[in-house]
C-alpha cells in the first residue's frame, strides 16, 4: 500500500515539474519561422553560391587556377583597345565545394560568395550557371512549388 501512495506522490511531483516547465516557456518569444513564407537571414561568414560583379572583373582568371574542384572557367577576348573582356565565365555548382578561395584570391573583389543557401532543383542543367546572366540566381530565390 505504501508503494501505490508513493507512485502517486512520484507522479503528481513529475507532472507539477513538466507544468512548471511549461509555464516558464508559455511566455517566451517564438522562435520558430513559417518556413517557406519566412526564411532565416544568413550569419555574415555564411559562403553561398559563388556570384560575379561583371563591373569589377579584370580577367585575371586567378579565380579560375585557385579553384581546387575546377567548377569555374572563364573566356575573354581581346578588345580593340588591346584590354581583355570577358566571353563568358560558367559554374558549375555541382563540382563547388564553397571553400571560398575564388573570393579571397580576386584583387579586385569581383567574385564574391552570396548568401543563397536553397539550392535544390529537379533539372541538373538548373545547377550549372552562366555567371554573366543577371538573372541566373532568381529560380533559387523565388522557387516555385511544382
Amino acid at each position: 500500500m505504501k508503494k501505490y501512495f508513493q507512485n502517486i506522490a512520484i507522479g503528481a511531483l513529475s507532472l507539477i515539474k513538466g507544468l512548471v516547465v511549461t509555464f516558464k516557456n508559455i511566455f517566451c518569444p517564438k522562435i520558430t519561422l513559417q518556413y517557406p513564407s519566412e526564411r532565416q537571414s544568413m550569419a555574415e561568414r555564411f559562403r553561398g553560391l559563388v556570384d560575379l560583379r561583371v563591373n569589377k572583373c579584370i580577367v585575371c582568371s586567378q579565380c579560375v587556377r585557385i579553384c581546387p574542384t575546377a567548377c569555374l572557367s572563364l573566356s575573354a577576348k581581346l578588345t580593340e583597345e588591346k584590354k581583355k573582356a570577358l566571353e563568358s565565365f560558367k559554374y558549375n555548382m555541382e563540382l563547388c565545394c564553397f571553400c571560398g578561395l575564388c573570393e579571397q584570391v580576386c584583387p579586385v573583389s569581383a567574385v564574391y560568395l552570396n548568401k543563397i543557401y536553397e539550392v535544390a532543383s529537379f533539372n541538373r542543367q538548373d545547377l550549372y550557371i552562366d555567371l554573366l546572366n543577371p538573372e541566373k540566381y532568381v529560380k533559387f530565390v523565388n522557387p516555385a512549388v511544382k
